[in-house]
């Protein structure tokens, strides 16, 4: 839509103009209504930028509905503002995962039925800390631990109930491809200790980045990508991934059909310097070069679509569209 301008923008130009201060010959040109084409960016309907290089497909929509669940359930355990989102996906060797832990992190070693063999879940250690300083009642006033030291018995025992609600927000967040039963096996402070497949094994390692009011830290979920290829076929299925392209073809058909469009009908075009408008007088004729029984332009979202003929049906003004116009 072109701008209107208000009356005082209008009282300003018209100053200007008497003044001498404002050029009042415009430059013209000829009527030029080429479309030109535009580049067109690549979208694709069944994969999103962040799933590009994810080795299973559609894999980050569960894992952002576990991020979802998650944030909800440490919120409602700690009763504070608490965010977690996904960060990364990565393919990473059980070995080297293992020996890049160094900072006190914890480890929940979790069975992940009816998936093959095992999973962790590793917190760091400020976030595991935290939470179970809230449980023992700790102040409103929670500030970045520094924690250089494993945690004790007592400790071990709580944060098991911690492990074992993230894993009941796992399985809800699996739900919608596969009944899954994850539950905490034990629970260490050792990275030597945990040796849930061989050290050259590829594993899925999805990093979420938590937040517990000034507490951030980061909750990582690994599980070997052999326990995920059963169900690689079902996030495609499942998800969506598989549809036909003439599927999402009638779709966008559909949807775009029922979009709404600014149609306009256009008898001609003429173009006036400044002057020549404050030379208008009441009664002046504007002359447009065509009659009233010429064709008019077709105008859809201000670019000329169809050639058409101007006139009444039923007393009110009507167009009958007489041919496509084509781009030049």
């Amino acid at each position: 839509m072109e701008r209107i301008l208000s009356k005082e923008e209008i009282a300003e130009l018209l100053s200007a103009v008497r003044e001498g201060t404002l050029d009042v010959e415009l430059e013209t040109h000829d009527a030029d209504y080429t479309v030109r084409p535009k580049k067109v960016s690549s979208f694709s309907l069944v994969q999103s930028r962040s799933q590009s290089g994810i080795r299973l497909p559609n894999f980050d929509i569960l894992l952002d509905s576990f991020a979802r669940n998650l944030a909800f359930s440490i919120s409602s355990r700690v009763e504070r503002t608490v965010s977690v989102v996904r960060d990364s996906i990565q393919d990473v060797e059980f070995g080297t995962l293992i020996e890049g832990c160094v900072n006190h992190e914890l480890f929940g070693v979790i069975g992940i039925d009816p998936l093959k063999k095992n999973g962790l879940l590793i917190f760091d250690s400020n976030l595991a800390f935290s939470q179970i300083e809230i449980i023992l009642g700790g102040g409103s006033g929670l500030q970045t631990p520094t924690l250089k030291r494993n945690l004790t018995a007592i400790e071990l025992n709580l944060s098991k109930d911690i492990f074992s609600e993230t894993c009941t927000e796992l399985n809800k967040a699996f739900s919608v491809i596969e009944q899954l039963n994850s539950s905490l096996i034990h629970v260490e402070t050792n990275p030597r200790l945990v040796n849930i497949v061989t050290s050259d094994a590829d594993m899925m390692v999805a990093t979420f980045k938590t937040r517990i009011e000034n507490i951030e830290g980061n909750i990582r979920l690994v599980i070997p990508y052999s326990s995920l290829d059963s169900i690689r076929e079902k996030l495609k299925t499942e998800l969506g991934m598989s549809r036909p392209s003439g599927q999402w073809q009638e779709y966008m058909v559909q949807e775009i059909s029922q979009m709404e469009v600014v149609v306009t009908a256009e008898l001609a075009r003429i173009k006036l310097n400044v002057r020549e408008i404050l030379n208008l007088r009441n009664g002046d004729i504007i002359s447009l070069d065509c009659t009233p029984q010429s064709n008019v332009r077709l105008l859809v979202e201000g670019q000329a679509k169809f050639s058409a003929y101007a006139g009444l049906r039923d007393n009110k003004k009507a167009v009958r569209i007489l041919k496509r116009l084509h781009r030049r």
